[in-house]
């Protein structure tokens, strides 16, 4: 069997329910194995490699809470769900909050959306295989990856091929009262070179350009969607973590500036990659606030950076989180191995000069003093990227001013 081809295992005490999938499921090009009882289930765990185990609750031989919890044991790095009629009971909506199981499917189900599910949670498992043992276990202790928001969904619909429906864009934008100012007062910058007053979302989404307006979005309704369940964080201010964000984006982007000045797609994805570069911190803060804590209470103790800190509590760092939230989310691959790898710009076969802004934007808004960001180690800047971008202590002086600049005029 090629290795290749996704592996499903699907466990469930009825014949008729496995042959009904076994039915719906031919033609898919995934590789599904049906059984009836827990323990042959188990047995077949220990022979074959499987992405993904879908089990009813009841089965014959065993609780079927059981036997996730023990494919979450012994498999770790399995995506798991539950396929039942009992998806109220308290008991299985206990172990969908502990993580047992990412998702719970109802039954009877809606064919398609099975499908979706199914394909879905393959790409997670996909994705999840280029990372590490330990960054499985975390990942599949999160009972469901958070989709992408609709206000950025929405605005992406407004782009098909290189055709732009700005109409339609501005009036998705204007529905949103917060992210319209936020627009507005980017577009009003000096950042974007802008001498007369953008007075309209239409205007605004022209001057600054799709792909900014459209990871704008994503980045405020993100924090919004965040901001309203984190947990208090010693350490993590979520209002410094925003200023840290917006202050690397628009070092990024006068960073990529100074090295490419006619390089207008390049400046923009600076600023991309310098917006979103800390996702991964929202994430672990979000996901496991009691280790990222603990992570950040290290990093201070030690006095290391906070990267060093996470990959000994939880066994990996937010750029990697942050940067495996990206591809779940189908970003563009310079977005996500810039949040891979900001902290390690030489690692990164592609997207050198926008990462390299972004690394450098990053450490430059902690020299500058806009958020700590739940990071206590100030690292300093190579001599070789001190070349790279000219950073002379007068050009230093100058990038300060002008970002100064810009965050007041967006505070206004």
């Amino acid at each position: 069997m090629d290795s290749t081809i996704p592996k499903i295992l699907f466990v469930d005490a009825e014949q008729h329910i496995l042959k009904s999938l076994q039915q719906l499921l031919q033609g898919e090009g995934w590789d599904c194995h049906f059984l009836s009882n827990a323990q042959d289930a188990l047995d077949y765990l220990q022979n074959q490699p499987v992405d993904l185990v879908i089990s009813d609750t009841k089965l014959a031989d065993m609780d079927g809470i059981q036997l996730i919890s023990e494919v979450r044991k012994c498999y770790p790095s399995i995506v798991r769900m539950f396929l039942t009629d009992s998806a109220k009971q308290d008991n299985i909506v206990t172990t969908l909050a502990e993580g047992n199981v990412q998702q719970i499917i109802p039954k009877p189900w809606i064919d398609q959306e099975l499908k979706e599910i199914i394909r879905s949670a393959l790409r997670q498992s996909s994705q999840q295989k280029k990372h590490s043992t330990e960054f499985q276990i975390l990942i599949n202790s999160i009972p469901l990856l958070p989709s992408l928001p609709e206000s950025y969904s929405n605005v992406r619909s407004c782009i098909i091929g290189d055709q732009v429906n700005i109409e339609k864009m501005a009036n998705y934008i204007s529905q949103d009262v917060a992210i319209s100012s936020a627009l507005l007062h980017w577009a009003n910058s000096a950042l974007f070179g802008q001498r007369f007053q953008v007075d309209t979302i239409k205007k605004a989404i022209i001057v600054l350009g799709t792909d900014i307006v459209e990871n704008l979005i994503l980045s405020e309704s993100v924090n919004r969607t965040i901001a309203g369940m984190l947990p208090a964080i010693k350490g993590f201010d979520f209002g410094q973590f925003k200023k840290h964000s917006m202050v690397t984006a628009v070092l990024s982007r006068l960073l990529l500036k100074s090295l490419l000045p006619t390089d207008f797609i390049q400046h923009d994805r600076a600023f991309i990659a310098g917006l979103l570069h800390d996702m991964g911190k929202l994430a672990a803060a979000s996901f496991f606030p009691v280790q990222f804590e603990q992570a950040i209470e290290l990093a201070k103790k030690r006095r290391i950076p906070l990267s060093e800190a996470e990959v000994e509590i939880y066994g990996t760092q937010h750029a990697e989180l942050g940067s495996f939230l990206a591809e779940w989310w189908a970003l563009p691959p310079f977005i996500v191995n810039a949040i891979c790898w900001h902290h390690q710009p030489h690692s990164t076969p592609i997207d050198q000069d926008v990462i390299a802004a972004t690394h450098v934007a990053n450490l430059l808004s902690y020299k500058f003093n806009y958020g700590s960001n739940g990071d206590p180690y100030l690292r300093g800047i190579s001599d070789e990227y001190r070349e790279k971008f000219y950073l002379t202590e007068e050009a230093n002086e100058i990038l300060r001013a002008k970002t100064e600049q810009t965050i007041q005029a967006l505070a206004c």
